[in-house]
């Protein structure tokens, strides 16, 4: 059975009004994909948000474990932590529910984890490429 760990980074360019996510994936220890999206009138928080909706999203077959790594606390605080959800209660609906049809599909419950942003982590520092990329794409 595969295990996974999948990065996510979202950004966001406020003189653009652009956001973007990056996402890396990790299966049993080796990188195997990486996806890019660029999206309009948001915010950083909404961005971050977004990409691990995406991820959790990309969860379509039986999987053994799956963890979510983030720079974001925001992510991290309000999925785990019960921090109030206060802002953006729309994209916290729709991972609420990628999350539950997530879960069904993995053995052990789904854990997230938070790094550092811009320390060193190879692959938060793609993620953050990946979606800072994006931001300018047309």
């Amino acid at each position: 059975m595969k295990d996974y760990i999948i990065y996510t980074d979202g950004a966001y360019k406020p003189s653009l009004n652009s956001g973007g996510i990056g996402i890396v994936f990790l299966c049993n220890g080796k990188e195997v994909y990486k996806y890019s999206k660029k999206y309009t009138n948001s915010t950083n928080q909404r961005m971050e948000t977004q990409a691990v909706i995406t991820a959790l999203n990309s969860i379509v077959k039986p999987i053994n474990s799956l963890t979510i790594i983030t720079d974001s606390m925001y992510v991290v605080g309000t999925a785990i932590m019960n921090w109030k959800r206060k802002a953006n209660l729309d994209l916290w609906e729709k991972f609420d529910k990628a999350l539950a049809k997530a879960q069904k599909l993995i053995k052990v419950p789904i854990q997230f984890k938070h790094v550092k942003g811009h320390n060193g982590d190879i692959y938060n520092e793609k993620c953050d490429k990946l979606a800072s990329n994006a931001c300018y794409e047309i």
